[in-house]
């Protein structure tokens, strides 16, 4: 691999103490030749794999909550009032609670 990398035919990648290789182009098509295969033999990652349609219908995750299961109590409780106009919290800086004691 040191040989083929210092060629430019694959790509070294590091990480977490582990070594990644990537074939570049050049590489493919020097294997290519080198094994004496045809073009029509490509690298597997490199083919385009063709999704199935889905049958299931598409969600829409925007506001409309149609098609939704029911929530039970939930619905409820998120569509309370919020803190009465006199609550005001404090927040105050200073000491944190390990430094307190």
């Amino acid at each position: 691999m040191q040989s083929l990398t210092s060629k430019g035919l694959v790509k070294t990648q590091f990480s977490w103490q582990w070594y990644y290789y990537t074939l570049t182009d050049e590489g493919i098509d020097y294997l290519r030749e080198y094994l004496h295969l045809p073009t029509e033999i490509v690298p597997a990652t490199m083919k385009k794999t063709a999704r199935p349609a889905s049958s299931a219908p598409r969600r829409n995750f925007g506001g409309d909550r149609e098609g939704r299961a029911p929530r039970g109590d939930r619905d409820n409780y998120r569509r309370k009032e919020g803190a009465s106009g006199d609550f005001k919290p404090e927040f105050r800086g200073g000491l944190g609670r390990a430094q307190r004691e």
